[in-house]
C-alpha cells in the first residue's frame, strides 16, 4: 500500500523530466554490472567506512553526457524497468552545485551516531528515503539534500516515480539525529513489510498513518514480539483499531499464548480466527 500524499504524487518520467536530472545513482546490489558497464560511475563509499562496503552505490553524472546520449540512456532505463521490474537508477538528482555533490553524499552516507561512530546510512535507497520525509524535520531534510534541489526516486510499492523538493528551511551544519529518530530508522524494515501487505482507506494515508505504524511496531516489541511477520501484523491491526488496541481482550489472549505456549503472534491470531469461525458455524 502506498501511503504517500498528494505532495509527492506520481510523476511521468518522460524526456523532459529525465533531461532535467543532473545525476543518477545506481545500486549495484540490485542491478547487474553488465547493465551499466559502459557508464562512467564514481563510487559513493564514505571515507570513514572505506573497505566496509563490498558494492557501494555509484554516482553517474548525466549532465556530462550529450543530449542524445542521455536520451539513449533513458530508453535503456525504461527497457530495464519493463523487463526486470526494477529501475536501472534507484535515484535521480537535480543539482545546481555538481562539484560538491559527490563529497556531500559520501559524507552523508557515513552518518555520525553517538556511541557508535560512523554508520552506513542508505539514503540512496528509496525504501529509506521515502520515510525520511516524515521522520526528519524540514531543516534536517534540507541538510540531507544539500546541493540537490529535487530528489527523485522509484517508489517500490506503487511502481511510480516521485520527487521531493529541498525544503526552504535553515540547514544546520551537519546532520544530527535525535534518539527517537534513530529508533524510527531501525523500524523501517518492518514498516516497509507492513506497507507491502496493508490495505487502508486512502483518507488515512500520509505521515500520520506511517507514524502510527511505527508506534505499533514499537508497542509490539515492548510486548515481546520480534519476528518481522508478527511485528507487521500487530502494527497493521493497531492501525486499524486505534491506539487502545493493546488493551483489547483478544490481544491479551494472543500475547498470553505467545508467552505461555511459545506460539507466534501470527499463529495465535489464526487460531483465534479459526475458533471464531467454528463457533459461528455451530
Amino acid at each position: 500500500m502506498d501511503l504517500d500524499t498528494h505532495v509527492n504524487a506520481p510523476i511521468d518520467m518522460g524526456h523532459r523530466t529525465f533531461l532535467a536530472q543532473t545525476h543518477a545513482i545506481i545500486d549495484p546490489t540490485q542491478v547487474a554490472a553488465a547493465c551499466f558497464a559502459d557508464l562512467s560511475c564514481e563510487p559513493l563509499e564514505p571515507v570513514e567506512l572505506s573497505g566496509y562496503l563490498r558494492q557501494p552505490p555509484l554516482l553517474v553524472a548525466l549532465d556530462a553526457m550529450s543530449r542524445d546520449r542521455r536520451l539513449e540512456v533513458l530508453d535503456r532505463a525504461e527497457l530495464h524497468l519493463r523487463e526486470r521490474g526494477r529501475p536501472l537508477f534507484c535515484t535521480l538528482l537535480a543539482c545546481n552545485e555538481a562539484a560538491h555533490l559527490r563529497g556531500h553524499l559520501r559524507h552523508l552516507m557515513g552518518l555520525w551516531r553517538p556511541g557508535k561512530g560512523r554508520v552506513w546510512f542508505r539514503v540512496h535507497d528509496p525504501r529509506v528515503f521515502r520515510h525520511l520525509r516524515w521522520l526528519l524535520t524540514p531543516a534536517q531534510m534540507a541538510e540531507v539534500m544539500g546541493p540537490v534541489h529535487a530528489w527523485t526516486w522509484h517508489e517500490p510499492l506503487g511502481g511510480t516515480w516521485r520527487t521531493h523538493h529541498r525544503p526552504d528551511a535553515h540547514a544546520p551544519f551537519g546532520l544530527l539525529l535525535q534518539p527517537d529518530q534513530w529508533l524510527g530508522l531501525e523500524q523501517l524494515g518492518v514498516i516497509n513489510a507492513c506497507l507491502r501487505d496493508l490495505v487502508v482507506d486512502p483518507a488515512t494515508a500520509g505521515s500520520g498513518a506511517l507514524r502510527a505504524l511505527m508506534e505499533g511496531v514499537l508497542e509490539a516489541r515492548d510486548a515481546g514480539l520480534d519476528d518481522v511477520r508478527d511485528l507487521s501484523l500487530y502494527a497493521r491491526q493497531r492501525l486499524h483499531h486505534g491506539p487502545g488496541f493493546r488493551h483489547r481482550r483478544d490481544v491479551a489472549s494472543r500475547l498470553a499464548r505467545l508467552r505461555g505456549d511459545g506460539m507466534s503472534y501470527s499463529m495465535a491470531t489464526r487460531l483465534e480466527a479459526g475458533a471464531s469461525a467454528a463457533a459461528v458455524a455451530v
